[in-house]
């Protein structure tokens, strides 16, 4: 039997087709794993080809048709899972600031007062014994107000004692050193005056020996001589005269400057003045 190129493609092609439904049925429901590329090879099976007698006339050879490739399966990819966005929590509103509670707080009830219990009339004799208890600490009260203001006045008083006192001791303190600063003044002055007067007398021939003559000199301020009266005289006459004339030749004499002690030491005062041997 010759079979002719045709009819074993033909036959292929119905052994492909076939295999293909095999495998289709034959794969679970179920969406498995994705399957790999398969790739199916058909074998025709040998087929015994008997030789044809060689005629005369060559015959033309056919070539081959080329199988037809089956298209591979495709691939079922798994879809990515869509990416859950975490939702953004909206900010928190600052809350109002309260506002201090203006309204007046309800006074509480007062409490319903106890009954009054029954009073009972009091005792003429405690009454009267209270009565005079109260009498006396009142007198007493009085009474030791009284003490504590006179020892109060007793007591200033005493004070005002000490302080005059002390302040008569410090004014007495001071006048002392006033009077001994005074006294010296009026030493120094005085001494100054006798050595001018001293520097201006002149012996007179007859007087000899140690003779003491008083005079009362009186001045303006500033020193000046207006009045020389001798108040004691030595005894001789030439003396008096010659201390007389060198007091008024020694004007304007030594004298302080303060107008009190001037009034009141040299505004007149007495001069003793003694010759030497």
């Amino acid at each position: 039997m010759k079979l002719s190129w045709p009819a074993i493609t033909l036959s292929l092609i119905g052994h492909a087709v076939l295999v293909l439904i095999l495998v289709l049925f034959a794969r679970p429901h179920t969406l498995p794993d994705v399957p790999r590329a398969m790739q199916a090879m058909l074998v025709a099976p040998p087929t015994t080809i008997k030789a044809a007698p060689k005629s005369s006339e060559p015959e033309t050879e056919l070539a081959p048709e080329p199988l037809p490739t089956p298209d591979p399966e495709p691939k079922i990819e798994p879809k990515p899972e869509p990416k859950v966005e975490p939702k953004k929590q909206p900010a928190p509103e600052p809350k109002p600031a309260q506002k201090p509670d203006t309204k007046p707080k309800a006074k509480p009830d007062p409490e319903p007062s106890p009954e009054k219990k029954s009073e009972k009339k009091p005792d003429p004799a405690a009454e009267a014994k209270r009565v005079m208890d109260e009498a006396k600490r009142i007198a007493d009260a009085a009474q030791a107000k009284q003490e504590a203001e006179a020892r109060r006045k007793q007591q200033e008083l005493l004070a005002q004692q000490m302080q005059s006192e002390i302040d008569d001791l410090a004014s007495s303190a001071a006048n002392a050193a006033l009077a001994k600063q005074q006294a010296a003044q009026l030493r120094e002055f005085t001494l100054a005056i006798n050595r001018k007067i001293k520097s201006q007398w002149r012996r007179p021939p007859q007087v000899s020996g140690q003779l003491s003559t008083l005079m009362r000199i009186t001045l303006i301020p500033g020193g000046e001589v207006t009045s020389v009266i001798v108040t004691k005289s030595s005894g001789n006459e030439a003396f008096d005269a010659s201390v007389k004339d060198a007091v008024l030749r020694a004007s304007p004499l030594p004298v302080p400057a303060d107008a009190a002690v001037f009034r009141d030491n040299f505004r007149i005062f007495s001069l003793n003045y003694t010759t030497e041997e």
